[in-house]
């Protein structure tokens, strides 16, 4: 049974024109998989996200994670759905600079009651494979971009999630610690075995996925896969981008 199973999903956004962001996308990600989301701007990556991680609703269709419709739970559970299942990797971090980096990376713990000899072994194994010991006891505002992705990961795999959604995850960041951010994205994907399905405009950080699907006003266009070859699936990327009329054209120069 797969981790993810996107069944004809539709979403209309109603107003005096109405918008079809979504439009009877179908498509499956296996338990381990590492899937991109690419297509020009405005094709649905963001609102296929937002279904999906029970943000928004769908017009019609469903989405199935570990073999349930969080859908179909009422507000409370849907909620509980969202914090156990799903972890959440954002373009601008969503970290709370009220806390320190540790008590942000533990959140997810601390909100559902877990242990604290549990929470320190979970750190403990967390940091350690992130390489981010010494940062816990500083503040956000005192970290830089690169090492709040870190943290942000290490938060999002804390309470192995079944899914990881990875919304734009190295937007903010400039080209050498997206770079890093991918190669860790990758790393806690290979060695956790975790699900990450993730939007990206940037074909660097698309080639670091096993699968990538391609959409355009809202429809499943076409997928790719990786093979033995990232920069040969890099290029094929760039190439599907320009023929969508998404941003490869000033991609193209850059070297893997």
């Amino acid at each position: 049974m797969p981790i993810l199973d996107v069944h004809n999903l539709s979403k209309i956004y109603e107003g005096k024109v109405s918008t079809h962001a979504l439009n009877h996308i179908r498509f499956a990600v296996e338990k381990g998989e590492f899937v991109g989301i690419m297509g020009p701007s405005g094709s649905g990556k963001t609102t296929l996200l937002n279904v999906i991680g029970t943000i928004d609703e769908p017009t019609s269709g469903e989405v199935m994670i570990n073999g349930r419709n969080p859908q179909s739970l009422d507000r409370k559970d849907k909620a509980l759905f969202r914090r156990k299942e799903l972890g959440f990797v954002f373009q601008h971090f969503n970290l709370l600079d009220t806390l320190t980096v540790e008590e942000n990376i533990v959140l997810p713990l601390t909100l559902a009651g877990v242990s604290v000899p549990e929470i320190e072994d979970r750190l403990h194994e967390v940091v350690n494979r992130l390489g981010i010991g010494g940062l816990l006891p500083k503040r956000t505002y005192e970290i830089s971009g690169g090492q709040m992705q870190r943290v942000a990961i290490a938060r999002a795999v804390i309470h192995r999630p079944a899914l990881i959604l990875a919304d734009e995850p190295t937007g903010s960041l400039d080209s050498r610690t997206a770079a890093e951010v991918m190669s860790l994205l990758a790393e806690v994907n290979g060695a956790e075995g975790t699900t990450v399905l993730m939007v990206t405009h940037d074909a660097v950080a698309a080639s670091f996925c096993h699968r990538v699907i391609f959409i355009k006003d809202g429809r499943f266009h076409s997928e790719m896969y990786r093979g033995s070859s990232r920069s040969a699936f890099f290029q094929n990327i760039i190439d599907m981008l320009s023929l969508l009329g998404g941003a490869g054209h000033d991609l193209s120069a850059v070297r893997l």
